[in-house]
Formats: C-alpha cells, sequence, structure tokens
C-alpha cells in the first residue's frame, strides 16, 4: 500500500472507526483499523463483534493495498500530526506512516485475522431523517435506558418505523422516556438497538449534519452519514409494551421553570449524596413546589419554587437523579408534570405557551417514603 490522504480527511476516518475498537479483546484484530485503498478512495473500517464502523475518503493511490494497525496507537498519534498531508507506505508487517517532518513506523497485525463486516442488504426497510432530528431524539430517549447487562432487553432503545414516523421507547423499569419524529422517507419496520450503539450514531450525526439513513434488517440496523457508516446488532427478546404504562388521565397538573426547579432539585438533593436511594420528596400546592430531603446522617435540606398548580395539592418522592434526567430531557424553559397521586407515575412533558415542543413523555415511578 501507498497512497497520500488529506490529514483533516484521514483524521476523521481514522476518529470514527476508532469508536468501535475494542478495549478488551480476545481476538487481537479486533484492536486494529483495517486500512483499504482501491479505486481512488481509503476505507477504514473497525468492530468488536456487536458494532462495527466504516468510514471512506478520497486519497491518491500510487499502489493499492490493505493492512491492519492497531487502532488505539493509530488514532493517538493522527490525533497529534501537524497540518500537512499524510503519506502512508508498506505492507502487512511494517508501514511508515510521514506527516510533515513527522515519521513513524508501525508494525501491522494480520489482516487475514480481521472479520468480515456486515453490509446493508441491496432493496433493506430504510428511511432518512434529519440528523439533527435523530441526535435529539436519542439524547432524549436513551438515557432512561438500564445499564444493567443482566436485563439486556432493558439497555435497549425500541424504534418502531410506522406511519412516516420513528418512534423511540427506553425503559430501565423505574423511568420511561418515549418520542416520535416524522421519517422524510416513511418506511415500516422495528428493532430493538442497544443503547450505546445508538449514542454512537447520534454522535456521529451531529458531526456529519444534513440526514440520516436508518437502515432496518433482520439481526441488524444500519446508520448512514454519507461515507460513514455505523452498523450493529439487534438484541433478541421482546421490549415491554410500553404504552400500556403511559396514564391517559390526570388528576394535577404543574408548569414550572425547569431551569429553577433543576436548579433547586440539585442543591437540595445535596444531603442525600453518601446514602443510596434517598428520596427527594415533592409537594405540590397552591403556586409553588416545596422540595425537601431528609438524610440521617448528614440532615435536611428543603426550597421552594414558584409554580403553577392546577388542580389537587399533593406529595410525591422521586429518585433525585432520575427526576433530575428527566427535567434535562426536555429542553424546553418550562416543563410540565402530570400527576395522579402519590403512588402513580408522574409524567413530565417539554411546555411551551405557543405549544411547539417535542411529544416527549417521560414517566417516572415515584418511591416509597416510610
Amino acid at each position: 500500500m501507498k497512497l497520500r490522504a488529506e490529514r483533516a480527511e484521514f483524521a476523521d476516518a481514522v476518529s470514527w472507526a476508532t469508536r468501535t475498537v475494542g478495549a478488551r479483546v480476545t481476538l487481537p484484530a479486533l484492536s486494529g483499523i483495517l486500512l483499504e485503498a482501491v479505486d481512488g478512495r481509503l476505507v477504514c473500517r473497525a468492530t468488536d463483534l456487536e458494532v462495527s464502523a466504516e468510514s471512506s475518503i478520497p486519497v491518491q493511490i500510487d499502489r493499492p493495498g490493505t493492512v491492519l494497525l492497531p487502532g488505539r496507537l493509530l488514532s493517538q498519534l493522527v490525533a497529534r500530526f501537524p497540518d500537512a498531508p499524510v503519506q502512508l507506505d508498506g505492507d502487512g508487517d511494517r508501514v511508515e506512516i510521514t506527516c510533515g517532518r513527522a515519521t513513524f513506523k508501525v508494525r501491522g497485525m494480520q489482516a487475514e485475522d480481521f472479520p468480515s463486516l456486515a453490509s446493508p442488504a441491496e432493496g433493506a426497510t430504510q428511511g432518512t431523517i434529519k440528523a439533527d432530528a435523530f441526535s435529539r431524539l436519542v439524547g432524549q430517549v436513551a438515557r432512561a435506558a438500564s445499564s444493567d447487562e443482566g436485563r439486556p432487553v432493558l439497555t435497549g432503545v425500541q424504534l418502531e418505523a410506522a406511519e412516516g414516523r420513528l418512534t423511540a421507547a427506553a425503559t430501565d423499569s423505574y423511568r420511561l422516556a418515549v418520542r416520535s419524529v416524522p421519517f422524510e422517507e416513511a418506511v415500516e419496520g422495528s428493532a430493538l438497538v442497544p443503547a450505546r450503539s445508538l449514542q454512537e450514531a447520534a454522535k456521529g450525526a451531529a458531526e456529519a449534519g444534513g440526514a440520516v439513513t436508518v437502515v432496518l434488517e433482520e439481526g441488524q440496523v444500519s446508520f448512514l452519514f454519507g461515507d460513514r457508516r455505523l452498523t450493529t446488532k439487534l438484541i433478541e427478546g421482546s421490549f415491554p409494551n410500553y404504552r400500556a404504562l403511559l396514564p391517559d388521565a390526570h388528576e394535577t397538573s404543574v408548569v414550572v421553570d425547569r431551569t429553577a426547579l433543576a436548579d433547586a432539585l440539585q442543591r437540595v438533593a445535596i444531603v442525600a449524596m453518601g446514602q443510596a436511594n434517598t428520596p427527594l420528596v415533592l409537594t405540590f400546592d397552591d403556586g409553588s413546589i416545596d422540595l425537601q430531603a431528609t438524610n440521617q446522617e448528614m440532615g435536611d435540606a428543603a426550597e421552594s419554587v414558584p409554580a403553577e398548580v392546577d388542580g389537587e395539592g399533593l406529595s410525591i418522592a422521586f429518585n433525585p437523579t432520575y427526576l433530575l434526567s428527566g427535567l434535562e430531557a426536555t429542553g424546553t424553559d418550562s416543563v410540565r408534570i402530570e400527576l395522579r397521586d402519590g403512588l402513580k407515575p408522574a409524567v413530565l412533558k417539554p411546555h411551551a405557551a405557543d405549544g411547539d415542543v417535542d411529544d416527549l413523555t417521560y414517566l417516572l415511578m415515584p418511591m416509597r417514603v416510610s
């Protein structure tokens, strides 16, 4: 292989592929990035067998070829290259990388050991969505997915494409986040995608801009961003019937300034530090939300925040971390909280006077207070 590439393009391609390079791998080849120079382009590939990333850039090729280089080492070198073209020259055993006055001789790995990556099949179901809308959707919903690998179904985000919309849902059994956005090209299908993979796709969408093509297939889903692609295996199993959990009515409705409530929550929750599962009690009364937390070792804290309360007053306790995450997800200046009583789930929604808000629903289970 012998080629010449622009530094910025080469750095971006390597950085994209490195997202899926495994830190702890049983197969040494999985710690590498496969570089293939052919037909005027350099294709960079990496995988951890669950998620694979691929990026292609135009290059000047003097001698086509394929090499497998250590992923972390290559990404660290490229990140510190001077602003000059990058040249690669070598075979599978050793590759000389030159950038400006800097020269590195990197020992290659066995390219034959690198697994073949699954690519989207021709004719597979696919739809297009704006990159910023996709990134926002994932950021709002994936936070509710579980990190407990003992319940793999809950570590994923359920994607459902139907009636011209893409709906995402995630839950860890303590909270549930649901939101849908319009597909620019309508498709039908569903996929239970690992939350980690989806968050990587969202980062790629935010960086690339434009539009994202979502390709739904049996056993995998791919996200295409121009010359970049991320493909991930799906989680096996059935996602819970989350729609049955969404309340169809509420007794009390509260509108409050999101930042004011979040700031007060963080101050009051300080006393809960160091004591697991310490609840934050919110009392909704005429014109205010009263927050209170008690820690037997550290003391008590209380604060009041002005709010528009419509309905009967009540008290309810929440995990402060989950409540704060829900407030952050809404992203609006004001948030609407819908309640039935102190023992049933509460629902947080974005709120704006003109009604122009995301259709995010963040359901939060209450905590029992002895």
